[in-house]
């Protein structure tokens, strides 16, 4: 997992506790999973998730699919750019605003 993604826990953990901690583990063993699935997929295959996806799937299953994955990338890119918004002010001081 990246910093961003672990920082953004981190800021979520100290303003509402231990309530996050199992959303946050469960989250972490999915990533876990599906990082390990499609890296056996790619290796046996040749493929990637999304060629597989299309090729499995109808066509309007899979614009689904990938409008889902392009919000699902956008959250994340949000994630980093959060994570490193804290390290800089933790690190240099910078402001956050």
């Amino acid at each position: 997992m990246d910093p961003g993604n672990w920082a953004t826990d981190i800021a979520g953990g100290s303003l509402f506790g231990y309530t996050l901690l199992s959303v946050i583990l469960l989250s972490n063993l999915m990533a876990v999973l599906l990082q390990g699935l499609s890296s056996k997929l790619g290796i046996v295959t040749g493929r990637d998730l999304a060629q597989a996806c299309r090729d499995h799937y109808s066509r309007p299953v899979s614009i689904a699919l990938w409008f889902l994955c392009e919000i699902a990338i956008a959250a994340c890119d949000l994630a980093e750019v959060i994570g490193s918004a804290i390290a800089l002010n933790l690190l240099f001081g910078i402001p956050l605003t």
